[in-house]
């Protein structure tokens, strides 16, 4: 009954809220301006993101309310000034050290007040364990850091975000309610705000969620992905954030690669993310994030099927579904060169 009230509560006060968020925006010219490196062609409300910080605080006070579990309320802090964060960036702008900042910020009083941290991993291999000692706090921290900015990334289209972080949390909601309870409640509220800000959300959009909502979602992710990992009382499994989180993980490292191998800088924004890729070889806006939803949900049903089982089978399947992603993606963008080439020098190209 708990987790029903959770999410419906969630789900509710973000429907409530975002059409709100969607008239201030306008009245106070919150928006969004179209230029070459976004999808959209129109001014759009960019603080949308309003309406599931309201879903995800109501949530996880209700949680709080069932479980007594005061690491909830400390989330819940730190996330809101997660949120505020991206909120100011919407609003006013901020560079990325700035906002850097914050998330590093936010990462150490996570470790310290919600008590998440990654003192060591399953070991697929050999069915040990992989200690950090003493650097397992730094590993959390890039951690939380790492995810925040991978549901960042994955803000690109009309619906992806919002859609891919309601996987990724119900997938944890599932994988954590027989280890952690009210990590399993966050996780759903989180679920149902994602899924309520899709109302107005997805393709064609009313509103972006902006860094107000994507930072808040990644953060509340990363967190809850540690506290609901767990394969016993002192092992955290790897494999099922790393599936649950998996497109916007694949996505933010093919980026970064991708940027440190042409020599540029890792941290400027560019149109090669998937999504983006995946647009440019003929798929439309919304069959490019309903073929996101689908490989995300393919890893989200595996983690959920195999989870503390067989662990190296997880990780396999993750890397194999992320290499032949890319491989299609390689394959295509080589086969429309070549279509274009061929077109240029007067030749007939056969489909």
């Amino acid at each position: 009954m708990d987790k029903f009230i959770v999410a419906i509560i969630s789900f509710f006060v973000t429907l409530s809220v975002t059409p709100i968020a969607i008239k201030l925006a306008k009245s106070n010219g919150w928006v969004d301006i179209p230029n070459k490196r976004k999808i959209h062609s129109v001014p759009m409300p960019r603080t949308g993101g309003i309406g599931i910080f309201a879903g995800i605080a109501a949530g996880l006070l209700v949680a709080f309310a069932y479980q007594h579990s005061v690491w909830i309320l400390w989330l819940l802090a730190i996330a809101s000034l997660i949120s505020f964060m991206g909120f100011w960036d919407d609003v006013k702008g901020l560079s990325f050290k700035i906002k850097f900042l914050f998330q590093i910020v936010g990462a150490i009083l996570a470790i310290w007040l919600v008590g998440v941290n990654i003192p060591d991993i399953a070991n697929p291999f050999f069915h040990t364990k992989l200690n950090f000692g003493i650097f397992g706090p730094v590993v959390t921290l890039i951690w939380i850091v790492g995810i925040t900015n991978a549901i960042n990334l994955s803000d690109g289209l009309d619906g992806l975000a919002a859609g891919l972080s309601a996987i990724s949390a119900l997938t944890l909601a599932v994988t954590s309610a027989r280890v952690n309870v009210s990590a399993a409640l966050v996780a759903l509220a989180v679920f149902s705000s994602a899924v309520g800000f899709l109302r107005y959300n997805f393709h064609p959009a009313k509103t972006f969620m902006g860094d107000t909502g994507s930072q808040l979602l990644g953060f509340t992710l990363a967190v809850i992905s540690i506290k609901g990992a767990s394969l016993s009382a002192s092992t955290l499994s790897l494999a099922i954030p790393l599936l649950a989180i998996g497109i916007p993980i694949l996505d933010t490292t093919y980026a970064f690669i991708r940027r440190m191998v042409r020599k540029g800088n890792p941290f400027l924004p560019d149109k090669m993310h998937i999504h983006h890729q995946l647009l440019n070889i003929g798929f439309s806006h919304t069959g490019a994030v309903l073929f996101m939803y689908a490989v995300s949900g393919t890893l989200a049903v595996i983690a959920m099927t195999f989870r503390g089982k067989h662990e190296l089978t997880l990780l396999a399947s993750y890397s194999i579904i992320a290499i032949a992603l890319l491989a299609f993606l390689k394959v295509m963008r080589v086969r429309i060169s070549r279509s274009k080439g061929g077109t240029k020098n007067g030749k007939n190209v056969k489909s």
